[in-house]
């Protein structure tokens, strides 16, 4: 294919009418150096380049990683050896604040560090691993399915993959037991009170302020598998079971929308995301992309609608960037929708308007206190906190927090037992957090 012919298949495409204006603009086999038109995921990295994974060319039996740079001028591919992948396909790909690059096949997760050497994370090499994210507070979470349900966990590392935490479904809120579900995640998102939300296989659970993790009773067993969060806290959460759209509000009560008063919801949601002005838009399989409103009307733009700006009617994952719609296709390629989606959700200005001075451990509450007591704490700016119980012999008992917070006050809920879930010995304890390399203390008495 000679330049010109190139250069001529990139343009973008300009549709007005009942699509609105909007400026589409495909990247395919035909037209670019992207090395198969089937991608299972979309990521952007510190720089902004976009990542894509694929699935395998039916033709050679390979897939490859593909990077687009940020000026959208050149491209990268990446073989399985390149990134030292347990297998070619990408089914996940995030970045960590730390430089590091992460790569989720389904027989284990790589981390790729700056100086480009990669490793599999010992503990899911040839495991069924499903999904790897580093959430919105900093940490990495892998998904580790495992055979044994029992055995299936959670992992989280606060320190960008030197360490890691395994979380059960208990551990998580669930009232399934591991003979009828596994804490299977595949999105993690965070609202303006920075509790922090994970949809999963069989539900979707959250962990409030006071570090409680509960799930949402109605929806425990059903299988959802992606979510995002407007404006107002409201959580949204396709079933691909049922095909309906879970509307959970702030209280936990929950609107379902189905097909009888959205006729989209007829197609599977396979993606969600939400923008800055209300808009939640939904890639769908068989009716394109769907922009829902924030009045409940909805417009659909699909192969039709635009003229083939949108090459298929159905997507497979979607990103929103500063603005721009980046969505995947089944076998068409990708394809990048400017002009139609608003901004990033940001925090209202009431949430933001009072904001403490400095970083500061209060005194706990009860005190003393059984089982349970709480901590609470004041964070100036964006930034790591770690809050850890000792004993009076200096011994570490439990760590209750280390992740990343936002600007704000925080409650943190000790609830008397150690890492193990043990209840601890009635005592004086020592709640000591650490932030900014600088450290606070509280006594707390535990008295049974």
């Amino acid at each position: 294919m000679n330049l010109f012919t190139r250069l001529l298949l990139s343009v973008m495409v300009l549709t007005v009418g009942l699509a609105g204006a909007a400026e589409y603009q495909l990247f395919s086999v035909d037209n670019s150096d992207l090395p198969y038109n089937g991608i299972y995921c979309i990521a952007f990295d510190n720089d902004g380049n976009i990542w894509f994974g694929g699935d395998k060319n039916a033709a050679t039996g390979v897939a490859y990683v593909s990077k687009l740079s940020a000026d959208l001028s050149s491209w990268t591919i990446n073989s399985q050896n390149d990134l030292n992948m347990a297998e070619d396909r990408a089914f996940y790909i995030a970045f960590d604040a730390a430089g590091n690059s992460w790569f989720c096949t389904h027989y284990g997760v790589t981390r790729v560090k700056p100086d480009g050497s990669g490793e599999i994370i010992d503990f899911t090499d040839d495991k069924y691993t499903r999904s790897v994210f580093v959430g919105p507070f900093g940490n990495v979470y892998i998904s580790q399915r495992e055979d044994n349900r029992v055995d299936a966990r959670l992992w989280v590392s606060a320190d960008n993959g030197d360490s890691w935490t395994g979380l059960s479904l208990a551990d998580m809120g669930f009232t399934l037991t591991e003979s009828q579900a596994r804490p299977e995640a595949y999105d993690i998102r965070k609202d303006s009170k920075d509790q922090l939300w994970i949809c999963t296989w069989y539900g979707v659970t959250y962990r409030n302020t006071e570090n409680v993790w509960k799930s949402i009773g109605n929806i425990e067993g059903e299988y959802t598998y992606c979510m995002t969060v407007d404006p107002d806290d409201h959580v949204w959460v396709p079933d691909n079971g049922t095909l309906d759209l879970y509307e959970i509000l702030p209280d936990e009560s929950i609107v379902v929308h189905d097909s009888t008063t959205l006729p989209f919801l007829a197609s599977a949601v396979l993606d969600i995301e939400a923008d800055g002005d209300g808009n939640i838009w939904c890639a769908t399989q068989g009716h394109g992309l769907v922009q829902l409103k924030p009045d409940r009307s909805y417009e659909v733009f699909n192969k039709e609608t635009t003229d083939g700006g949108i090459p298929s009617d159905s997507l497979w994952h979607m990103e929103i960037k500063d603005g721009v719609i980046w969505a995947s296709t089944p076998n068409q390629g990708v394809v990048r929708i400017t002009g139609i989606a608003g901004g990033p959700v940001s925090v209202k200005p009431n949430q933001a308007a009072s904001l403490p001075n400095g970083f500061l451990l209060h005194a706990n509450y009860p005190n003393p206190f059984n089982p349970g007591t709480t901590l609470r704490f004041d964070v100036p700016h964006d930034a790591f906190v770690e809050v850890h119980i000792y004993d009076l012999l200096g011994n570490r008992v439990k760590t209750v927090a280390a992740d990343r917070f936002a600007a704000g006050s925080h409650a943190l809920l000790w609830d008397g037992t150690d890492e193990s879930r043990r209840p601890v010995a009635s005592g004086v304890y020592i709640a000591r957090m650490m932030a900014a390399q600088t450290v606070w203390t509280q006594k707390m008495m535990l008295i049974k």
